[in-house]
């Protein structure tokens, strides 16, 4: 199980120490960045110490601040082995070799940082290090692919395996955000964390109330069971807010990480050395992953789009709970049956919505940007289909939005028109990043019934938590953190 170390990136020394009070309660120890301290005095900082301390001064071309031929760096090591910080991290390419000889075999951690890539012989490189007189081995990538984060995970497995010096494995980015959340599972010492959003010391860095409280990190073992959502965008989706939480208020030893992926081949690549239990899928990939599953649950068969994946003996079982992410919302407010309902998109939210909508007696037309991918969706619903263009021409009582139009990069963005909006309709976005889309604010105005996607997001993931895990969800909870997202406030 690793602890958390929380990184300092402040200015001043006074601002070090302040920091270090604040966060007394939340980290198991701090990193001192003396490349970012204008007015660095390390006496003063370590006689302030609330935890254990680890000093480092990175230098330019490892993710630092200081020239890396600045041989006042060399001087700023040196003097915090002799002063006794807990731990010093040394660059293994800087060849400081009297701070790594003074240090060795009492909290020396060397690092090596590529900011560029994942270096392709990690074992070598780790090996080498340890000869160094490495205590603790730190080594930083840069994925170009999902598939360098897989090939780290997969080295520090086998490392943690045979025992040894300890390793530190980061993959840096949006990417790498499992391999800090899930270091305890690989035998880390520590993760590191930033004091606060916005104060990050590297990318991909989460703020430590977030790595202890919503991912608990400090809890990970090799024994816990890992989730995930996979998606091109993954690292801002809210499922990890929902799940985490109710894998805590069920007391289950279980964590839940945004799987970041380019394309879907590296990802199944992957599979191996993440040894998942099961995972969501989003966007892009519901559809797409569907010639990868071994077994299919009907629904999602039928309307060709998964949402849920088990994993069990390698084995991925693929079902949908799209469908009643749409149906539980829309039986709070109105009988589904009989009702005129139009979906905007025809990827594979549009066909579980489709299908769900169609069974229980609505009447579906499905408007799609491509057509023909519109009419594969009705084709295999039993619904009626057009172009988007067609939406000027038609009525309905019930309209949802299936695409992502209006989150991510274009968030006033809107499909529909404000003049087509009909007093008294049923208005359903799934889109939840931003809570409140222009379409939802457009519809509202018109004295529509809104629904937003935040909604969908709990009735899905409830279903997705039974069948993963076979326990009722606690969806008080769920929904307790989805009305705290609601009311505006963050992660």
């Amino acid at each position: 199980m690793a602890q958390i170390c929380v990184t300092l990136t402040e200015e001043t020394t006074a601002a070090v120490i302040d920091r270090m009070v604040d966060m007394a309660g939340i980290a198991d120890l701090f990193e001192v960045r003396g490349d970012y301290v204008l007015d660095l005095d390390l006496l003063t900082v370590l006689r302030a110490k609330t935890r254990p301390l680890i000093f480092t001064c990175r230098a330019a071309s490892e993710g630092g601040r200081y020239a890396d031929s600045d041989t006042q760096r060399r001087m700023l090591l040196l003097e915090a082995v002799k002063r006794g910080y807990d731990y010093v991290d040394v660059e293994y390419r800087s060849e400081f070799l009297d701070v790594v000889g003074e240090k060795s075999a009492t909290g020396l951690i060397l690092s090596y940082h590529d900011l560029k890539q994942t270096p392709e012989d990690l074992e070598a490189l780790y090996e080498a290090m340890c000869r160094r007189g490495a205590d603790i081995v730190k080594l930083v990538v840069t994925p170009n692919s999902f598939a360098d984060v897989a090939r780290l995970l997969d080295f520090a497995s086998r490392t943690a395996r045979r025992g040894g010096t300890p390793l530190i494995p980061i993959a840096l980015g949006a990417m790498g955000i499992p391999t800090r959340v899930l270091a305890g599972r690989y035998g880390a010492p520590f993760t590191f964390a930033s004091a606060a959003s916005g104060a990050e010391a590297a990318p991909g860095q989460l703020p430590a109330a977030l790595m202890a409280d919503l991912y608990r990190a400090r809890e990970v073992s090799a024994e816990t069971r890992v989730y995930g959502v996979l998606g091109r965008e993954a690292s801002r989706s809210l499922s990890p807010i929902l799940h985490n939480r109710a894998f805590e208020a069920r007391r289950l030893d279980a964590v839940y990480v945004p799987l970041q992926a380019e394309a879907l081949a590296p990802f199944l690549a992957a599979l191996p050395a993440l040894d998942l239990a099961g995972f969501s899928v989003t966007q892009p990939y519901k559809v797409e992953i569907m010639p990868h599953l071994q077994e299919v649950e009907e629904t999602a068969a039928l309307c060709g789009s998964v949402n849920t994946v088990v994993v069990r003996s390698g084995m991925l079982q693929g079902s949908t709970t799209d469908g009643i992410g749409v149906l539980a919302p829309l039986r709070k407010r109105t009988e589904v049956r009989g009702r005129n309902v139009v979906i905007l998109g025809a990827g594979g939210a549009a066909r579980a919505a489709a299908l769900a909508l169609h069974k229980k007696g609505a009447r579906v037309t499905v408007l799609g940007r491509d057509t023909a991918r519109a009419a594969a969706v009705a084709a295999a619903v039993g619904c009626r289909h057009g172009a988007l263009e067609a939406l000027r021409g038609l009525t309905w009582e019930i309209l949802v939005n299936a695409t992502p139009v209006g989150s991510g990069r274009a968030p006033e963005a809107s499909l529909v028109p404000a003049a087509l909006h009909r007093a008294e309709s049923i208005v359903f976005d799934m889109v939840y990043d931003p809570l409140e889309t222009r379409l939802l604010r457009e519809a509202q105005a018109a004295g529509c019934v809104t629904i937003g996607g935040l909604e969908m997001l709990v009735a899905q993931a409830a279903a997705q938590f039974e069948t993963w895990t076979g326990l009722e969800a606690p969806i008080d909870e769920m929904k307790s953190v989805a009305l705290y997202l609601a009311q505006g406030n963050g992660q």
